[in-house]
């Protein structure tokens, strides 16, 4: 049976209006671990590559502060933390949004096998490498990030590398957007409530002038089988650094980064939960202790 030539012309009506509306569809990561809010009818002028028509923000809960996902290109004018719907292609901007943490120097994710840990959450922080010489751990130095730079290959190799040796899948960022004390109105009102920043200048760990410090480096991340971050270091700084070094003093040149997904558990047996091994060394002193006390009282 046809439909009358009317009925046709509304249906096609329709259908492009919803096109036009919402070129890209509908956000495509809803979740229930945030809150998405958009503005589907957002436009404006584009002197970049990107012509935004329509964008979303998305609001993590309140034990976390940092949002990996949205776009972070300076370069395209992609910096205030929301995700823009790019009317030239058809496509959303960024990648599935995940909100991390707070910075935690407690917890600690290691692999002893490969000798590197990361400080801060259970997927994020700052990377610290092993030092047989000293017996102590230290950050790794050296590693600059520019705030506005697209995360490109070359900073995504590094994260790749690290991440992988404490037995990730691959980085997912080396930099985020930081909130900023939310607006609270019932609307929730689309502000810029987000700020961009490198992991390694928004965690910046402070460690005491004896540490060890590691300093990548210049050359690409190596990306061979087997490889580890310790066959990246160009130099270890055992003591202060010294005088108008850097790229060994600067807290905020340290290797911050997420990493993707859930760590194996499975690949290296040499790998443990560093905060587990410490509370167990910490009873095993309390128990000789107590037998020493014990004994001298006898």
């Amino acid at each position: 049976m046809l439909l009358p030539v009317s009925v046709l012309l509304c249906v096609l009506t329709t259908l492009a209006a919803s096109v036009s509306d919402k070129p890209c569809g509908e956000f495509p990561w809803p979740s229930d671990d945030y809150t998405v809010n958009c503005d589907y009818r957002y436009s404006r002028p584009s002197y970049y590559d990107v012509v935004p028509q329509g964008r979303c923000q998305v609001r993590c809960p309140p034990d976390t502060e940092v949002l990996v996902g949205p776009p972070a290109d300076g370069n395209q004018g992609l910096t205030d933390g929301f995700y823009y719907c790019n009317m030239a292609n058809g496509t959303w901007l960024g990648s599935e949004p995940v909100c991390l943490g707070f910075y935690n120097n407690v917890t600690m994710i290691t692999d002893e096998s490969n000798g590197i840990r990361l400080v801060g959450g259970s997927s994020y922080g700052c990377v610290e490498l092993y030092d047989n010489v000293t017996q102590q751990w230290g950050p790794v130095r050296g590693w600059i990030l520019d705030n506005f730079d697209p995360i490109d290959d070359a900073q995504m190799e590094w994260a790749n590398l690290a991440c992988r040796n404490l037995r990730f899948s691959a980085g997912l960022a080396t930099k985020a957007y930081v909130k900023r004390e939310w607006f609270e109105d019932d609307m929730w009102p689309l502000e810029e409530n987000y700020e961009l920043y490198p992991l390694q200048y928004h965690y910046e760990p402070r460690y005491p002038p004896t540490v060890p410090k590691f300093v990548v480096s210049k050359s690409p991340a190596p990306q061979r089988e087997g490889a580890t971050l310790h066959d990246a270091i160009d130099r270890v700084v055992r003591g202060p650094c010294s005088e108008g070094d850097r790229d060994c003093g600067e807290n905020a040149f340290g290797l911050c980064l997420a990493c993707e997904g859930q760590q194996d558990s499975h690949t290296t047996s040499g790998a443990s939960n560093h905060l587990s091994t410490a509370i167990a060394h910490a009873c095993a002193m309390y128990a000789v202790t107590v037998l020493l006390i014990a004994t001298a009282v006898a």
